[in-house]
């Protein structure tokens, strides 16, 4: 079987992320990706668009693309965005907290991008950042 893209372009506006989520979702349902690997996928897709909408300093003119790659043993998932330089893989696994107290909301995506993808890929070119995600289909 050969490889199927589909390209999604997720803007800043209230409930694009959901929009995205639900045609991500489609795709992949549509594709036959296991309920595990389309859950992953999804966890990806939703925890890099919200940090390029949320930290990008991104504008109603520059929404996050999303190329997906379906391949017989993997979906690929390549985020875009215009926004401010951010190397997920530079960033440190968080400090566990030693008491509820001390827990902070937030802060796991990366390690979940991590667990989720068999491999994670950054580069900076031509003002985008470009995060290359790969996550088995088995």
């Amino acid at each position: 079987m050969a490889s199927d893209e589909a390209r999604l372009e997720i803007g800043c506006g209230t409930g694009e992320l959901a929009r995205g989520m639900t045609e991500l979702g489609a795709i992949l349902i549509r594709a036959g990706v296991g309920e595990r690997p389309r859950f992953q996928a999804e966890l990806v897709f939703e925890e890099l668009v919200t940090n390029a909408l949320r930290h990008g300093g991104l504008d109603r003119d520059h929404p996050v693309e999303v190329a997906v790659s379906l391949a017989p043993e993997h979906v690929m998932l390549v985020v875009s965005d215009r926004g401010r330089p951010f190397n997920p893989l530079e960033q440190p696994d968080p400090t566990p907290a030693t008491s509820l107290a001390e827990a902070k909301v937030g802060g796991l995506g990366i390690i979940l991008l991590r667990k989720a993808a068999s491999s994670v890929a950054y580069e900076r070119a031509n003002d985008r950042n470009r995060v290359q995600v790969v996550i088995p289909r088995t």
